[in-house]
């Protein structure tokens, strides 16, 4: 009688056992940091394509110097980057669409987002 009862509780003991599911944890992949904008690659083309900025701030013309060689160093100062402020800076605000101040080519809304990330960033010559 005892050899009934424990076949009984054997065979329910292996099927829940045998049921059990184990899910193990994988690693989570984390997507790489997005890098920050770049002078060279995003904003300097800004300037200079189409002639949008260099018709007029090219070498001994209107300040600043927005030319490839020159731009960097022409904005990298107080009077058009402030670094606490990013959408004062008058490299950004100036030129920004929607703005009366720049009378002839402004920035598209993209090309002034890439400008006000860049300046967020530290405005690094990267």
């Amino acid at each position: 009688m005892k050899n009934r009862t424990i076949f009984p509780i054997l065979i329910v003991f292996s099927v829940f056992i045998s049921s059990c599911k184990y899910d193990f944890i994988l690693p989570e992949v984390v997507p790489p940091v997005a890098t920050g904008v770049s002078f060279s690659k995003q904003v300097a083309p800004i300037f200079t394509i189409g002639d949008k900025c260099t018709s007029c701030h090219e070498a001994g013309a209107t300040d600043p110097d927005l030319t490839t060689a020159n731009a960097f160093a022409q904005i990298n100062t107080a009077k058009y980057i402030n670094k606490t402020a990013p959408a004062e800076s008058r490299i950004y605000a100036y030129p920004a669409p929607g703005t009366t101040t720049h009378t002839r080519k402004k920035y598209t809304a993209g090309e002034a987002a890439i400008i006000l990330q860049w300046i967020t960033e530290g405005a690094k010559n990267n």
